[in-house]
């Protein structure tokens, strides 16, 4: 028995879905199958030192890999009203962030997001007064409500690797680790094993 893998299987959920990924998704990060997944957090005793550490690397990198996309997107190449709500889609696809969470992240660091990323952002989810109203009119019209605002792009971009970074840190938090450092992590499976001639 391991207390650390009995910890950790019990918040397979609680991480997962702070990662925003379904069973199926995190099951192909894995290298295993969904079945899998249920299992463990059915029971959190199924979890074993290997699929811990197929965990650990998937979830690992997940979070890394979307912090690095995230800066590396260039609101510049979006400041055309036709490419806007690309934008939006490129820091979802990037951040794995629902439009709505993109949305209320933004305007929590901004106060609001105002004419311009508001109107796309609105679009994005659907509200019926953003961009495709818009587009019934002509091109000059859609420019003149819709103005791109590169330093407010810049902002919401900044805002959503906060979102990351403060995901990453509750992450460590559920794995009780300081960084998501593969040795520091073998090392609390290691000090945390309880073997029979403990149990007696």
């Amino acid at each position: 028995m391991n207390n650390y893998l009995m910890m950790l299987g019990s918040n397979f959920t609680e991480i997962r879905q702070l990662l925003n990924l379904t069973q199926e998704e995190l099951a192909s990060k894995m290298g295993v199958s969904r079945p899998t997944i249920v299992k463990i957090e059915q029971d959190p005793s199924r979890l074993t030192k290997a699929l811990a550490f197929a965990f650990f690397v998937a979830i690992s990198y997940e979070i890394k890999k979307r912090i690095k996309e995230v800066k590396q997107i260039n609101p510049s190449a979006y400041k055309t009203p036709e490419t806007l709500n690309t934008f939006i889609k490129v820091v979802s696809g990037s951040s794995l962030l629902s439009v709505g969470a993109i949305a209320t992240t933004a305007t929590r660091g901004l106060g609001a997001v105002l004419p311009g990323i508001g109107v796309v952002i609105a679009t994005a989810a659907g509200v019926k007064w953003g961009l495709k109203a818009l587009k019934s009119n002509n091109k000059i019209d859609l420019e003149q409500n819709i103005k791109w605002d590169e330093e407010k792009a810049k902002k919401v971009l900044e805002e959503i690797q906060k979102k990351l970074l403060e995901d990453q840190t509750r992450l460590l938090s559920y794995l009780e680790l300081n960084s998501l450092d593969v040795s520091q992590f073998v090392e609390k499976i290691i000090s945390n094993e309880i073997t029979e001639k403990d149990e007696q």
